[in-house]
């Protein structure tokens, strides 16, 4: 009995292990940098501090600080169904990031060992970034009052609902605005996940970016994660026929 107990104890370990090696996969920075070019979907983070990540980054790399008061928030705002790629100085706060994640339902997290040192160690490029303080202006808070009577009182009304982190809201706001002149009957309102917390709630929000389309105030298309400009012009094409 006792070594059938032994055996079951074993399998069950492996299971567990090799589970979690499904879901987090701990790298060196070649084939970390094979990864996240390879794959059209991701997100590449970074939870160094600011400070660190403006001295130098991936491209294309959202920051979220580990030590920020805001960072569970933040990490509960992250798309859960693509790729993602975690990367600090040397590897430990990463990997505590990349337990977490896995806890929160995240379903592939790659965590670069021995961090940003090792890809500098290997003369893989790095990009730096001034402050992005002055983009705070481009959003603002409203009221649930505000998004009703925007929804009452547009036939055709578009949320975009994004952060000022968020690397893939940043590639998806262009397209954004480029959608507001080429379709003149879409009313676009920006909302800031971040400022207007409890004003998306209603909205089951789960992570950003997200584009939610309303006719006379209907829900009638919803996109989470980047979509390119094509695929979002197209849908709008079909709704509008």
């Amino acid at each position: 009995m006792k070594n059938i107990l032994s055996i079951v104890s074993v399998v069950l370990l492996f299971s567990c292990q090799g589970q979690n090696k499904d879901i987090i996969r701990n790298v060196d920075a070649i084939r970390f940098n094979q990864l996240i070019y390879q794959k059209e979907e991701g997100i590449i983070i970074d939870v160094r501090t600011s400070e660190e990540f403006q001295s130098g980054h991936l491209k294309d790399a959202t920051n979220i600080d580990y030590y920020s008061d805001d960072f569970s928030n933040k990490i509960n705002l992250v798309q859960r169904d693509v790729p993602i790629y975690l990367y600090c100085r040397s590897g430990g706060r990463s990997s505590s990031t990349a337990k977490k994640m896995l806890k929160l339902g995240f379903k592939e997290v790659y965590n670069l060992n021995d961090g940003i040192s090792s890809w500098i160690s290997e003369e893989l490029s790095i990009v730096k970034s001034e402050s992005e303080l002055l983009n705070k202006k481009t959003n603002h808070a409203v009221t649930k009052l505000d998004i009703e009577n925007f929804l009452i009182n547009n036939q055709f009304s578009l949320l975009y609902i994004s952060t000022q982190w968020c690397v893939p809201c940043k590639k998806l706001k262009p397209i954004i605005d480029d959608l507001q002149s080429d379709f003149k009957d879409v009313n676009i309102l920006n909302i800031d996940a971040d400022i207007n917390k409890s004003e998306i709630i209603d909205f089951n929000v789960t992570s950003v970016p997200v584009i939610i389309l309303f006719k006379n105030n209907i829900e009638i298309f919803r996109n989470i994660g980047f979509i390119s400009k094509e695929s979002l012009y197209n849908q709008l094409v079909i709704i509008n026929r």
